[in-house]
């Protein structure tokens, strides 16, 4: 069942309660046993992962109250996982607003080993860049570029192409490829985000990258940033 609306907090119907038999295939009327629990809201998840990179200590505890079998939502009133629900809303626009580059406190994240290599804007190697693969299927060569506008880390960067100055798109990031840095005999494409998530929604960076902040906010105050691996 669900107790949170995930746009605005309020809450729903509850309906569709999970709850355990007897063991024998009976409904269980009665039982000490049985469990019901609310699902767990995204905004939760997402909570859980936060605390669990900001503070590992206190890991365990978080899990056991907000996690999906936890007592905000297993065997707890609609008003209790409501208040449960606007708590890690309120801690995950807190943490964000104190760790902005933290990937695990960000509405999805994917793992360096779930990074397409076939893309752009890959991680330096060793000192060097593999290619991509173009949508054409040719292999593109790339950059190493460290510390690049002064930011922390460093990616692949392949050159501008066309008149227009075109970057390849990267499908695992919303994330843009825009023409922004300038080589020795070129022009280089960095993949450009928002350093919080939910401004656009969905992962940030590539797998395994950090949205480090670089440039000034949009003019909505937004803070814009580059996509680089530690």
């Amino acid at each position: 069942m669900s107790a949170c609306d995930g746009d605005d907090g309020d809450a729903d119907t509850m309906a569709g309660e999970t709850g355990s038999g007897d063991g024998d295939g009976d409904s269980g009327d009665g039982d000490t046993g049985s469990s019901e629990c609310f699902e767990q809201p995204e905004i939760c998840e997402q909570f859980v992962r936060c605390i669990g990179a900001l503070v590992p200590d206190s890991a365990e505890t978080v899990e056991a109250q907000y996690g999906a079998e936890g007592s905000c939502w297993c065997n707890a009133t609609e008003e209790e996982a409501q208040g449960c629900y606007s708590t890690c809303k309120s801690e995950v626009e807190k943490a964000l607003l104190s760790h902005p580059t933290e990937s695990q406190c960000h509405e999805s994240v994917c793992a360096l080993d779930e990074l397409d290599p076939d893309q752009p804007y890959g991680p330096i190697v060793d000192g060097a860049c593999s290619d991509y693969i173009s949508q054409s299927g040719d292999p593109i060569p790339q950059e190493p570029f460290m510390s690049p506008l002064g930011v922390s880390g460093g990616f692949c960067a392949p050159e501008c192409s066309g008149l227009a100055n075109a970057c390849p798109e990267h499908t695992q990031t919303s994330a843009q490829g825009t023409c922004y840095l300038n080589g020795a005999d070129a022009s280089y494409c960095v993949s450009r985000c928002y350093v919080d998530s939910t401004v656009i929604g969905g992962t940030q960076c590539q797998c395994g990258a950090t949205c480090q902040p670089s440039g000034s906010p949009d003019g909505d105050g937004n803070m814009r940033g580059l996509c680089t691996f530690e």
